[in-house]
């Protein structure tokens, strides 16, 4: 099965069943005791340094690449970053294994960290990379487990919940069965088998559980349907199963109806799809039956594609879930302007490269100034513990604001920002060498991968050599 990502580039899926079930399970490893030395920090834990001036354009230095697990502090953010997967060929101590070409996180809407932050999930592949996946500890980051012999992984998800902090949910390569799997204990401990087999997983990919971790939207090719993976009353618990009844999706009334993802909300409230084209459409869920219908949206509210009746909204690219706690905890979809709009003044709302949309109404909401603005990439709001604000990676455009940065974004318009690096990765014609932004639970600690062979000096990274970097904006630093 291949899968087709939205930069156009045909890759292999995340790994291949046959290499992971061969692995054997390393012994369990213990982690070097941690202790907190008192430093400054913000009420919500960050760095009082972060940069927040959202109008600065700071030129990117010459920045030599850093060493594997060196903590460097590159100027001129000052935030603190290490570099978590090592040289290719070398061994993964303590887990047997050696570190490939292409070692980094999968995706910046896929949560690397478990619920508690002790475990990160990341990708080992390429030459000579294996086990992948590689699990590391959250505090060392040194590698923890390979994959359990027994685990079909495929399409996976941390369970986002600290009481299932160890489950992954995962759908397998067959498409047939959704699971809750412990990495930890090695077991399966939750099984659905799916009426219509999943076309690559949860969302084609790019869906995800609710921000409870009780919903998730499977999709084929044509239909999606709604599971309640952890049933509450009136309904009876688990191993009741309860899957709603699948909704054919393949009229959709714009020029493709080709669907490239499928998830739940943030709530669980609504189903969305995105069709070829970053084209998306909101559905209610039935909370008895779990039916899906079109969410019908005010004629009044904007979209470039598709009718208000059918429930489109404004097009976004790379788009992720939020609840705003700024407005009621509204479920919205934060991601790029893919209207094409940026600068112009739409529905009250000057468009900018990264665009809100609420989910109840398609109010839109402009979240940065498009004015001198680099183009934004990717967007993550996988910090469900930090909820108000979204992850953003942007294309290198020097001279711009925010170009080749990492930032953070208040979703209420004020245009607040904070902002951590730069990314120093060459990713024309390279869709895993782009850094795909993914933030903790906590919004604290960020990865982004890189090649590190842009505005590098001396000391560049080899393009075809990926791997992955670790922001820490905590106010409270870890000390060994």
């Amino acid at each position: 099965m291949k899968r087709l990502l939205r930069s156009g580039l045909i890759v292999l899926p995340a790994l291949l069943a046959t290499d992971v079930r061969s692995q054997p399970r390393p012994p369990r490893t213990v982690s070097a005791p941690v202790v907190t030395a008192p430093a400054p920090s913000t009420p919500d834990g960050f760095s009082p340094g972060l940069k927040t001036d959202p109008t600065t354009v700071l030129a990117e230095p010459e920045t030599p690449k850093p060493a594997y697990l060196a903590r460097v502090s590159p100027a001129p953010f000052g935030v603190p970053i290490m570099r978590i997967t090592n040289d290719p060929g070398l061994p993964t101590t303590p887990v047997r294994g050696t570190w490939g070409t292409d070692a980094r996180h999968v995706y910046s809407k896929q949560q690397p960290w478990n619920a508690d932050e002790t475990l990160i999930s990341i990708e080992n592949r390429g030459a000579s990379g294996s086990p992948t996946p590689l699990i590391l500890d959250g505090v060392t980051y040194r590698p923890k487990y390979a994959p359990c012999p027994n685990y079909k992984l495929w399409d996976y998800r941390w369970h986002p919940s600290r009481a299932h902090a160890h489950e992954q949910i995962n759908v397998d390569q067959s498409g047939t069965e959704l699971m809750w799997y412990d990495v930890d204990a090695c077991r399966k401990t939750r099984s659905w088998p799916l009426p219509i087999a999943a076309d690559y997983g949860i969302g084609s990919g790019e869906g995800n559980p609710s921000n409870d971790g009780r919903f998730v939207m499977i999709n084929g090719k044509r239909r999606i349907y709604v599971v309640d993976m952890d049933p509450k009353p009136p309904f009876a618990p688990y191993p009741n199963q309860r899957i709603g009844p699948a909704l054919d999706i393949s009229s959709c009334g714009v020029s493709s109806c080709t669907l490239d993802w499928a998830s739940v909300s943030a709530s669980g409230k609504y189903g969305v799809v995105s069709y070829s084209g970053d084209n998306e459409r909101v559905f209610d869920i039935d909370p008895v039956t779990l039916a899906l219908t079109p969410h019908a949206m005010p004629t009044s509210s904007y979209r470039c594609h598709g009718t208000a009746a059918a429930g489109f909204t404004y097009s976004l690219g790379h788009a992720d879930f939020a609840l705003d706690p700024l407005d009621d905890h509204e479920d919205a979809l934060v991601g790029q302007d893919e209207c094409h709009l940026t600068g112009q003044t739409i529905a009250g709302t000057v468009i900018s490269h990264v665009m809100m949309v609420r989910l109840r109404d398609g109010k839109i909401t402009g979240l940065t100034d498009p004015s001198n603005e680099a183009y934004a990439h990717h967007i993550s709001t996988r910090s469900i513990n930090r909820p108000g604000w979204a992850y953003v990676d942007y294309f290198q455009e020097d001279g711009k604001r925010f170009s080749d940065e990492v930032i953070a974004v208040k979703l209420d318009g004020s245009k607040a920002v904070q902002r951590f690096a730069h990314k120093h990765s060459v990713f024309e014609g390279c869709y895993r060498c782009e850094s795909h932004v993914a933030p903790s639970p906590d919004g604290r600690r960020i990865l982004f991968a890189s090649n590190w062979a842009e505005h590098c000096g001396t000391s560049c990274g080899s393009t075809s050599d990926i791997k992955d970097y670790l922001i820490d904006a905590r106010g409270a630093k870890p000390v060994p």
